[in-house]
């Protein structure tokens, strides 16, 4: 299961707001995601998922509007079933963009990433490989006010098709900003100290891994996943640049879809659920 993972706007890590969905949203990140066992008619079993993240990046000036980012990352999905044995999904990746900046309101971000996403039971191979790109037109409107509209290219829900994508970063008061990267992630935030902030936390997170031919008894098959989750969250600033994000997910939309040489062979859903999370993060808060 591959995460689309996805971009915010974070002053200085702007870019990053665009690329999230392949890359990172800050310096240094590290999650973890724990959804307990949950009963599924269509598998006829309980199924438990663990999600452990990990990702790096930087900005790499190349002149005065336009900046080299690079970045790494790295996704482990833990499936255990009462039926089965687990199951265990790696999705390490690599990503190379620019960003330029046109005018003072106008800019535009271009991200490629290549990586793995497999279960690694067989040899490596071609299947095993995922490629994706990003591009994101930016405009700002002022310091408050910041958007970007674009387009997410990959497989990682299941069909070879491009994603409408809108990058925002709204100071609505002092005190108050949305944030995010529709449709993969969104932040409605509150500071109410300068330790602590609240929020609501929505989230679309996807991927598709190459799983080893013993896992269904057939030859190039991929399962691919869609999780859509909404709840609340606390962050912790420890300081300007270190913080530990504390999350409920309410999974509302839990899909995995398997596929041979690209075609959709089976289907299966989750009921809802709560799932809870904790991410370590480096980067300017941003307020």
């Amino acid at each position: 299961m591959k995460t689309l993972v996805a971009p915010i706007a974070l002053g200085l890590l702007m870019f990053s707001s665009a690329a999230r969905a392949q890359m990172v949203d800050s310096l240094a990140a590290t999650s973890f995601d724990y959804y307990p066992s949950v009963k599924s008619d269509d598998l006829q079993t309980e199924v438990q998922i663990n999600v452990a993240r990990a990702s790096v990046g930087a900005p790499i000036r190349l002149g005065k509007d336009t900046s080299l980012l690079v970045g790494a990352a790295y996704e482990l999905v833990d499936v255990h079933s009462s039926s089965d044995t687990a199951l265990r999904l790696h999705a390490p990746s690599l990503t190379v963009g620019v960003r330029h900046d046109f005018s003072k309101h106008w800019g535009a971000i271009v991200l490629g990433s290549a990586g793995f996403a497999s279960d690694f039971a067989d040899p490596v191979g071609s299947d095993d490989l995922l490629l994706s790109l990003t591009g994101i037109v930016t405009y700002a409107v002022n310091d408050s006010i910041k958007l970007g509209a674009g387009a997410v290219y990959d497989r990682r829900t299941g069909d070879l098709a491009p994603l409408p994508a809108l990058l925002l970063s709204l100071r609505l008061a002092e005190r108050w900003r949305i944030r995010g990267f529709a449709p993969v992630w969104l932040n409605a935030e509150y500071r109410a100290t300068d330790f602590l902030d609240l929020g609501l936390r929505a989230t679309f997170e996807g991927n598709r891994f190459n799983v080893g031919d013993e896992r269904f008894g057939k030859n190039n098959v991929e399962l691919a996943y869609s999780n859509l989750t909404l709840g609340p969250k606390v962050t912790f600033n420890f300081t300007d640049w270190i913080h530990l994000d504390l999350y409920a997910a309410g999974a509302v939309y839990r899909r995995y879809d398997l596929f041979q040489n690209d075609d959709r062979f089976a289907r299966h859903s989750l009921p809802p659920g709560v799932g809870y999370g904790a991410r370590f993060w480096i980067a300017p808060s941003g307020w």
